[in-house]
């Protein structure tokens, strides 16, 4: 764990960023941290930092989804690299409050997560102590350029027990130390926590039997997990469209 000292580059950035932008809207999902992003399919594209810091890690797109248990989080990078190391931070807003806890990137941070561990900052301090039942789990291990990472919802501070996450609008950032350090995304991405989706309790038509289209590929070949992505091209050849109807219904038989 290393000490930090801030430097006045970082304290202007603070300083200029005592605000959030709103928060968006989460998506509730169940993710599996196992280094296949197939069961991201659906997740928006949150924030984007672009290419501007190739002395350091250099991070790219940025995913947030959660459940009742955990926040998780995807983000890529423009170069292979190891971003679990003493040099990678994650700074989390737990109440969402630019004006409490460690001030870093623009955010109050009360919990930093540092290569898979977690520290409370609330009081205002780097590294004020330890953070309990953090449930970190990422995926890949080693240098790559697409992770995923899981935070438990019930970590809680040492010091005194209580949760880190209190409320339901957090704010989020990730810092690489290098020359310059790497801030992504600048604002931090504010996020509100998904609640888990009431059960259907009646017919829900998904699609249109004769105004809604859909595509399929008849081309015979292994696709790979790209086409789930929302942003996968499936003009391109081997694909075609038609109609049809697809639905769901909770009465067997239907």
């Amino acid at each position: 764990m290393k000490i930090r000292t801030l430097t006045c580059a970082v304290s202007l950035i603070a300083s200029a960023c005592l605000f959030h932008s709103g928060a968006i809207a989460g998506t509730y999902k169940n993710i599996t941290i196992d280094g296949s992003f197939a069961d991201w399919a659906g997740v928006p594209l949150l924030a984007n930092d672009p290419l501007d810091n190739p002395g350091s890690v250099d991070y790219g797109d940025i995913y947030l989804a959660n459940d009742d248990n955990y926040l998780y989080i995807r983000f890529t990078l423009y170069t292979a690299a190891d971003p679990f190391t003493w040099q990678q931070n994650i700074f989390i807003d737990a109440d969402n409050n630019a004006g409490t806890g460690f001030t870093a990137g623009g955010l109050g941070s009360e919990m930093l997560i540092q290569g898979g561990a977690g520290y409370q900052e609330k009081t205002g301090g780097f590294n004020d102590g330890a953070i309990t039942g953090l449930g970190w789990t990422a995926a890949p291990a080693g240098p790559g350029t697409q992770f995923e990472v899981r935070i438990s919802r019930a970590a809680t501070y040492a010091s005194d027990g209580t949760r880190v996450f209190s409320g339901d609008t957090i704010a989020l950032v990730l810092e690489s130390d290098g020359i310059p350090n790497e801030w992504a995304p600048t604002p931090p991405v504010v996020y509100t926590f998904e609640p888990a989706p009431v059960a259907l309790t009646t017919n829900l038509p998904l699609v249109n039997l004769v105004t809604s289209s859909w595509q399929a590929n008849a081309a015979g070949a292994d696709l790979g997990t790209g086409w789930l992505d929302l942003g996968y091209d499936d003009t391109q050849a081997g694909w075609s469209a038609g109609f049809g109807l697809f639905g769901y219904t909770p009465t067997t038989g239907a």
